[in-house]
Parts: C-alpha cells; structure tokens; sequence
C-alpha cells in the first residue's frame, strides 16, 4: 500500500514538473552577474532601506525605446539582474524580458495571483501570493523549481529579506520571519490591523506599519518590539529610512518624522492630498506625491516645503530620485522628469494610459508599467530602439 502511494506521489510530482515548466525558457546569466555580489535592482525601491534613489541619471531629452503588453495586469514596480526585467502579474505569473529589445523571454504562473513585486536573491526568488495556501515562496530560478513553500494568512507586503531571514505582513495584522534557506516560519508579530506597507530595515530592525496607523520598530531576530506609535489612519505605503529618522504618510495627507529609537513625532507636514505609495529620500530631500495631484520636496530635517509641481493626475506610486532629476508618473498619463532641486520641469512623456508604476534606472534606461499590461522602457534620444511592440 505505502508503496503504491509512493508511486502514485512520484508519477504527480513528474507530472507537476512537466505542466509546470511547459513554456519556460532556461535562462541564460551571464559571467559578470555570476561574479557580482548582488544583482542590480532586487528589490522594490532599490534597499531595504526603502528611499528610492540612485546615484546617476539618464541624460536628457528622452524617447520610448520599446513597448510590450504582458498577459494579465502589473500590480507593482518590476525588478531587474543582469539582462533581465522581471515583472510579476495578478494573475499568478512571472515573466522575464530582456532588457534591450523588450522581448519575452520566459512567462509562466508560480501563485494564485500576486498582489506586488518579489525579491531575488541572486538566482533565487522570494514571492508571496495573496491567494491560495502557498502564500509564501522560495523558487531556484537556475532549476525552475520551488525550494520551499510556507503556507501562512494570505499575504499583501512584498517580502523583506535581511540577513538569513524574509519577513512578510499579512492581511490578519502578522509580521512573520522566515528562514530563508529552509521555510522553518521563526516567529509571528502581531499588529493592530492589516499590513499593506512593505516593511523596511537597518541595523537588524524592522519598521513597518499596519492600516490604522499604528508605526512599529522590532528586532529583526527576535520579534521584540522596540516601540510603538499611534499615528492618524490610513497607511498603505511603508517607511522610508534616513539616517535618524522614520518617515511615513497618510491618507489624511499627512508626511511624518519620527525619531529612529523612540518612535518620537518629531514633525508632521500637511501635503493638501492622500498619499498612498512610498516616498523616496536623497540628501535630506523627501519626494513624495499626493492625490491632490501634486509632487512635493520637502526638507527632511524639518518638514519644511521646499517646492510643489502641479499635475493633473493622481501620484500614488513612488518617485525615483537620481543624482539630479526626480522622475514619476501620474494619471493624467505622462511621466515627469524634474530638476530635484528646483522642481523645474525638464520633460514629460505622454503614454496612452494612466502610468501607476515608479520607474526603475537601470543600465542606463529607465523601465515602468503604465496602466496596467504594458511595460515600457525609456532612454535618450541617441539610443537605439529595441523594436517590439505588441
């Protein structure tokens, strides 16, 4: 009888890995990646740090250098290693494009659906589902099979990874620890409310927020909770980190300071507009946008503004700050470049839809998903053109 089971267990496993791979491409990564300690852009908003900014920029005037639809509908920011943007669709799939022509090299479905973006490790991918039993996911891109799989309340943060260890919020007010090579679930923190932000990190804490407004510190070992602070509602962007500061908003349009070990309200500004995504810091310049259609810098030491540029779309999604352009999309359909010091315009692009992406840089182009199956990638007027559109 156990033996029978056994074979049976065998032949649908086989069967499994057949249907399952069906479709998939190998990928092929090159030498350089192999050797580098971390690929590019492996996790939303470029650290664990969660400020979204770079240290270069893309020359202007720009241009679209290539366009693609994808087969379901791009819930968050796309990642991108080595020649590769990868995006994640609602319905359950991964994809992989190559960067330069906008081609799809290798799409399939891995969950039940996806809610936002994964984090790689190098050649390993750690994605959570907000549907179905296997909620949380380790799949060995190498080999195109799941190294684990953690069956945990349905998921809404992309997962944070620190050290040997992911953490993930759940819509039940959970914030889990996982162990990154085996899936052993370490510990469980509970929350007030739901988790929608993804949870940031420095020096081993983890700082996060659940809906209602409630901003947490804890130990990333431990689970032990460092402090607590009541804050208005509602919250569904994360923390971005500065060197002593939290910073967090809301939707009653309120940006916040809180002080890195106490939690301590240290200043709050009023932007005129709900926010709803991330914010993004460089050089103690906050940027964030609101739904009154407005991008704003503000002076990270004291909440100051310190200049507002007027669109005529919603901003819920996080601006990219280079060395000196900050760049966003609205849903008026255009993406801005400004000068982040001034707030001048320097360009815009007009697309055909809504764009609700933050835009990655990466070798020198910009890439984002524009409302809501089409990837797009944008370059210099010089650059050659990748050639797919479809």
């Amino acid at each position: 009888m156990m033996k029978n089971k056994l074979i049976l267990y065998s032949f649908f496993s086989l069967l499994f890995l057949t249907v399952f791979c069906a479709g998939w491409t190998k990928l092929q990564f090159s030498i350089d990646y192999a050797q580098t300690s971390a690929p590019a852009w492996p996790i939303p908003f470029q650290s664990n740090l969660r400020q979204n900014s770079v240290d270069s920029d893309i020359s202007p005037p720009y241009k679209i250098i290539w366009e693609t639809s994808v087969k379901s509908l791009v819930p968050d920011q796309p990642l991108a290693v080595d020649q590769y943007l990868v995006y994640t669709l609602k319905n359950g799939n991964i994809g992989f494009l190559d960067i330069q022509t906008g081609k799809v090299i290798a799409e399939n479905r891995i969950a039940p659906a996806f809610e936002h973006a994964p984090v790689i490790d190098k050649y390993t991918v750690f994605y959570a589902a907000n549907l179905g039993k296997e909620t949380l996911v380790s799949f060995n891109l190498l080999e195109l099979r799941k190294n684990w799989i953690v069956n945990l309340p349905h998921i809404y943060t992309t997962p944070l990874m620190w050290k040997n260890y992911i953490y993930v919020g759940s819509k039940d007010g959970s914030l889990f620890s996982v162990d990154k090579m085996s899936g052993e679930n370490r510990w469980q923190f509970h929350a007030n409310a739901s988790l929608f932000g993804t949870p940031a990190e420095q020096d081993g804490k983890i700082y996060f927020c659940d809906i209602k407004g409630s901003v947490y510190c804890i130990d990333g070992l431990t689970g032990e909770l460092q402090w607590h602070t009541e804050l208005l509602p509602n919250m569904y962007g994360g923390p971005v980190l500065g060197t002593q500061q939290v910073f967090i908003g809301n939707t009653a349009g309120i940006l916040y300071a809180l002080e890195f070990t106490s939690g301590k309200i240290l200043w709050q500004t009023a932007t005129g507009g709900s926010i709803y995504s991330n914010m993004a810091l460089k050089e103690n310049m906050l940027y964030v946008g609101n739904n009154s259609n407005k991008m704003l810098a503000i002076n990270a030491q004291n909440g100051q503004i310190l200049w507002e540029f007027q669109t005529k779309g919603i901003i819920n999604s996080a601006p990219l700050v280079g060395k000196n352009f900050v760049y966003f999309g609205a849903w008026d359909k255009n993406l801005y470049i400004l000068s982040r010091y001034s707030g001048e315009l320097i360009q815009k692009i007009e697309f055909k839809r809504p764009v609700k992406s933050s835009p990655l840089l990466y070798e020198n182009k910009l890439f984002l998903h524009i409302a809501n199956d089409h990837l797009y990638c944008i370059g210099t007027v010089d650059s050659p053109s990748g050639g797919v559109k479809r």
